[in-house]
């Protein structure tokens, strides 16, 4: 079995402190489950940014690609999703409810379906950005303000990535949905009734040692146009070991490789502040922090009180580290799923 479910009230004693991400040596076990714990504390935290030392190592080796095995079907999946849905809000379901887990059981599928091609063309691949901290905080696609599902290829193959991505889509072809062109690599976009988004970065080493995203590397089409265009500075750097070797994490209903460290997530991706002057807030809060001012025409910055992750508890789904390594996907005080942490 993938998961276990438990419903039902956390007793007082077994509820986790929270404190930042540290990282431990991990017993080993045989379980498909009980792989080697990567995390200890609480997945959602509200302390100040966590330092790191990055040791940057020479890449003078490919990678093992671990290979996804059987993708489920859109049933299957959409079957545990309602039925988890159904652990905090019971046998009653409205009709755009429905809908929506309909669609994101197809996102899902199409994800993993999407992984497994891409690593049959020995590309390696894993989520980033906020479908990493999806994964980590969540156990899938962030729930609130969140329409797209990131993945970071490392190949600028521009032809072994269609190809995994055609694959991808031919398994579903009543989406009727199509690869597009962007700066940064390809996008499969929403549409009525498929309203998630999937974003393919395309990734690359630097003098064998480091890692950042370039794109198609085209004058009129590139990551570092698209940076330069959306956060006005060049794309972030990365020392090679922070993404390999990869680790897995639940996101859905099925493990799947996220990078080796949380370093990708604890960066300054997401400042807008060209002078990197202020604190990292993408991962230690909940929500945006701007949104757009259509009477003045410009972004403008949210407010940390807006942003509590803990003002969401009740209200969507988060994940907890257990002492005994396990996490659980809790909503309030109702545990929806228990399983293992994160894997290497």
């Amino acid at each position: 079995m993938r998961r276990s479910h438990i419903s039902g009230n956390v007793s007082s004693s077994s509820q986790p402190t929270i404190v930042a991400f540290e990282r431990v040596p991990a017993p080993q076990s045989n379980s498909r489950l009980l792989g080697m714990i990567a995390l200890t504390a609480v997945i959602v935290f509200f302390t100040s940014d966590v330092e790191h030392t990055i040791k940057v190592v020479e890449n003078d080796r490919k990678e093992p690609i671990q290979k996804m095995q059987a993708v489920p079907s859109v049933a299957e999946i959409e079957s545990t999703l309602l039925r988890e849905h159904m652990i905090i809000h019971g046998d009653f379901i409205v009709e755009e409810t429905k809908n929506r887990l309909t669609s994101l059981a197809h996102a899902y599928a199409l994800t993993y379906k999407l992984i497994q091609e891409l690593q049959n063309q020995h590309i390696s691949v894993t989520l980033t950005f906020g479908s990493h901290l999806g994964a980590l905080r969540h156990h899938g696609v962030i729930p609130f303000d969140e329409k797209d599902i990131d993945l970071a290829v490392f190949s600028t193959d521009a032809v072994k990535i269609k190809r995994a991505m055609q694959t991808a889509l031919d398994t579903q072809p009543h989406l009727n949905l199509t690869i597009n062109e962007a700066d940064f690599g390809y996008q499969i976009f929403k549409t009525k009734t498929f309203l998630t988004y999937i974003d393919v970065w395309m990734f690359k080493n630097i003098e064998s040692k480091e890692l950042t995203c370039v794109g198609h590397q085209l004058p009129d089409k590139s990551c570092e146009r698209w940076y330069k265009n959306f956060h006005a500075r060049l794309p972030p750097v990365y020392p090679y070991d922070a993404w390999f070797p990869v680790r897995t994490e639940l996101f859905g209903t099925e493990r799947v490789p996220i990078p080796a460290t949380n370093i990708p997530i604890e960066s300054r991706d997401f400042e807008y502040n060209a002078d990197g002057d202020r604190p990292n807030f993408w991962n230690t809060t909940c929500g945006p922090h701007r949104r757009w001012n259509e009477t003045e025409s410009r972004w403008i910055e949210v407010d940390m009180s807006e942003r509590k992750c803990s003002d969401k508890y009740s209200v969507y789904p988060f994940v907890f580290k257990m002492e005994n390594g396990i996490e659980q996907l809790r909503q309030g005080s109702v545990v929806i799923h228990e399983v293992a942490g994160v894997t290497s």
